[in-house]
């Protein structure tokens, strides 16, 4: 019985070493073919489409978004003012993440100077911080806006100085990205490298996982919770039958709708950024507590393909404010028309309850009614006006003084 365990035994340490054998005996074949694919002509032109594609759409398309509100002052909202921001912050990336991460790893050497290699990893670090953390103010407004409708609305000049301290938090939490940054010299490859060089390696596996927590985890968190709440009392609401007179009624459905159709863009823009930065953030936390990770031989086009996923995060809202806001939409046509040339007919002979509100302090009035030789049967003034900075709209009416007939 012991001489067949122990020849058992030994049957199975010899299968694990040929195992072993052929692994180390592949792993080389397969790095081989790795570093074929990723100098692959076809691979590259690839990759770099895909990066020119991410750069001018959300170059142009920001662009577009901060010019339509800047330009219009019907348009700054709180909610578009937070939006501007969003559309720089992803600006700053496209004009410094996006072109330069594919060529420090196509080229040959790290060819930007030392300067660059400090601020590139600190910019992508500030912009994503800066997303997180204006999406996660945007949600906090409407959540006091639609659950505490009574409570006052947040004024421009809190919005501006709110933004200001974004921009402080996300470049002070991103400075050690730039701080721990060095251009190093590799002697075997007989080139320059941009790579990270913390004191400790304890250090930079904390910052990894502090990052994680603080741009993505507790805003993911706190966005779901106010959004969660934000339709919880906009569907009590669409229940429950509000004013007297279908006039009114009419006009608490109007601004119940639009409120929906707001919070389904702000929702769908929060979805969108966490979807697309999820792979990255996994793999640089694999990659960082299982080093093997990055011995695996196709790591780097893992790296690429979530990295270009990540990147893409900034040229989907244009096209969601184009799609689910009419203001941008009208606004988007009124700048680039060529552009809206296929949607005209639709946007023009098809008024809805979204269209026929104006962004403006728009006052609509009605007309007293007339006989039918033309003279007024009373004096009836009513308006209804719609307010951008409170997002509200509110019905006047007037004195009523009876004719003789």
């Amino acid at each position: 019985m012991a001489a067949d365990n122990l020849s058992a035994i030994e049957d199975t340490s010899t299968m694990i070493m040929e195992i072993l054998a052929n692994i180390t005996t592949t792993a080389p074949n397969t790095t081989e073919r790795s570093e074929e694919l990723m100098n692959t002509v076809w691979f590259r032109t690839v990759f770099i489409a895909c990066y020119c594609v991410i750069f001018l759409l959300g170059v142009t398309g920001n662009s577009l978004v901060v010019f339509v509100v800047v330009r219009n002052k019907s348009m700054q909202s709180i909610t578009n003012i937070f939006i501007t921001n969003l559309a720089v912050s992803d600006i700053m990336m496209c004009l410094l993440s996006v072109p330069f991460t594919p060529l420090s790893a196509f080229l040959p050497s790290w060819v930007f100077g030392d300067a660059m290699c400090h601020v590139i990893p600190m910019i992508l670090g500030v912009s994503v911080y800066v997303s997180t953390l204006t999406s996660t103010a945007i949600a906090i407004d409407r959540y006091f806006v639609i659950v505490h409708p009574f409570k006052p609305r947040m004024k421009v000049s809190v919005c501006l100085l709110l933004i200001l301290a974004i921009w402080i938090i996300s470049i002070t939490i991103s400075l050690p990205l730039a701080i721990y940054q060095k251009v190093k010299w590799n002697e075997d490859e007989y080139a320059f490298f941009c790579v990270e060089h913390w004191p400790k390696k304890a250090s930079r596996q904390f910052f990894t996982v502090t990052s994680l927590i603080l741009q993505y985890i507790v805003p993911c968190s706190v966005i779901t919770f106010c959004y969660t709440k934000v339709s919880l009392v906009l569907r009590r609401r669409s229940k429950t039958k509000i004013g007297s007179s279908s006039k009114t009624k009419d006009r608490d459905e109007l601004e119940l709708k639009r409120k929906r159709r707001t919070n389904k863009m702000l929702i769908a823009m929060v979805a969108i950024f966490v979807c697309c930065w999820l792979p990255l953030n996994i793999v640089h936390i694999f990659a960082e507590y299982e080093e093997t990770l990055k011995d695996w031989p196709y790591y780097t086009l893992l790296f690429f393909i979530s990295h270009i996923v990540a990147m893409s995060s900034a040229i989907y809202n244009p096209f969601l404010y184009a799609w689910m806001n009419e203001n941008f939409k009208k606004e988007f046509k009124t700048v680039l028309p060529c552009l809206f040339n296929t949607f005209s007919s639709q946007y023009n002979g098809s008024a809805s309850q979204y269209t026929t509100v104006d962004t403006q302090n728009s006052v609509i009035n009605r007309s007293p009614p007339k006989e039918r030789n033309g003279n007024s049967i009373c004096n009836l003034e009513n308006s209804v006006v719609y307010e951008p900075d409170t997002e509200r709209v509110s019905l006047k009416l007037g004195s009523v003084n009876s004719e003789n007939v």
